[in-house]
């Protein structure tokens, strides 16, 4: 594992010239995030007990295989410029922790997803919780592999809960999978190791997904919660679902393709939807009721690319997301 992880063209450790900005004062009360964080090095497996740890995924191959824009694999240091001035209102219980990059080799997307997989496995194994940046959503393959490996001899159960207006749930294609083919895979693996596939859908729309997928998803009883029908009126339900799904596992795994959210607060997308989310206070609601689980244990955001967003839109929503997760850590 940490031999995989020592080779510096896949992984590299983090950073910490690239955590720069404004400075208002050296007393906690005054500080931003750059200030605090501490870059590690996964390779010597460092104690991340009580930390939130970031960990980039570069890649965009899976976009490109799925014929989507390019540009996610820049990402990881788009939502990390955007992360360095947020202001420090988190308990002084948490750290805050860089651990770096994982990046791609030859097109070998595999490859990346399989070191993903140990960076995250590490990650557990030490004590923290992950906040994988992407990149495509070919995240999500390379981090179920981490937790599915981590949970290996724990016999816990795995839940998946994926804000996206896609299932992502599509066949291989010539054998390999892309950035639409990532809960396909896992609900193979997951058959072939005879472990349950628990995957709850928030935010599917239909103009964004085939009647065989749909079809193909809940033959794999797969719960889908549709767009149109996030409202005010089935908050309570929608929440009621998320619990019940939360209580029926022992690990919960949150991934957030950023294409889940309208066009206007999300332009940064590989496939922007004009009538996606609003990020207004019905979403985040809904949200503080994923963040709330007492068995969410890690997460990621897919999809980010910098080269469409406007004034940061995207980056910035990013950013608000994971910083509402490490508030209330």
């Amino acid at each position: 594992m940490t031999s995989i992880l020592n080779q510096s063209e896949i992984y590299s450790r983090g950073d910490q010239q690239v955590w720069k900005g404004r400075v208002d004062g050296i007393e906690r009360e005054w500080m931003r995030w750059h200030q605090l964080i501490d870059c590690v090095d996964l390779s010597v497996r460092p104690d991340l007990h009580q930390a939130a740890t970031l960990l980039g995924f570069c890649s965009d191959e899976g976009v490109s295989r799925n014929q989507g824009r390019l540009g996610a694999k820049d990402g990881p240091a788009a939502i990390r410029r955007v992360l360095a001035n947020l202001p420090v209102h988190f308990s002084d219980k948490l750290k805050l922790k860089d651990a770096g990059d994982i990046s791609i080799n030859d097109n070998d997307l595999e490859a990346s997803q399989e070191v993903l997989g140990r960076a995250l496995k590490i990650i557990l194994e030490q004590g923290g919780f992950p906040i994988v940046l992407g990149g495509g959503h070919e995240v999500t393959y390379g981090h179920y592999l981490g937790i599915r490996d981590f949970l290996k001899d724990r016999n816990e159960s795995l839940g998946i809960i994926n804000l996206d207006a896609h299932l992502d749930i599509r066949n291989l294609n010539e054998g390999k999978g892309n950035s639409g083919t990532g809960f396909y895979q896992i609900a193979q693996d997951r058959s072939q190791n005879n472990h349950q596939f628990r995957y709850l859908a928030i935010g599917i729309q239909e103009i964004s997904n085939t009647k065989g997928l749909f079809a193909y998803a809940r033959e794999k009883n797969t719960q889908i919660i549709e767009r149109k029908n996030i409202c005010n009126e089935r908050l309570s339900a929608i929440q009621k679902e998320i619990h019940d799904f939360s209580r029926s596992v022992d690990y919960v795994y949150l991934t957030i393709d950023l294409d889940v959210f309208a066009a206007p607060y999300a332009p940064g997308v590989s496939a922007p939807a004009f009538n996606g989310i609003v990020p207004d206070a019905l979403f985040f609601r809904l949200y503080e009721s994923i963040l709330s689980l007492p068995n969410l244990k890690s997460m990621d955001l897919a999809e980010l690319n910098p080269y469409f967003d406007i004034d940061s839109r995207t980056a910035k929503l990013a950013s608000d997301l994971i910083f509402r997760f490490v508030n209330r850590f």
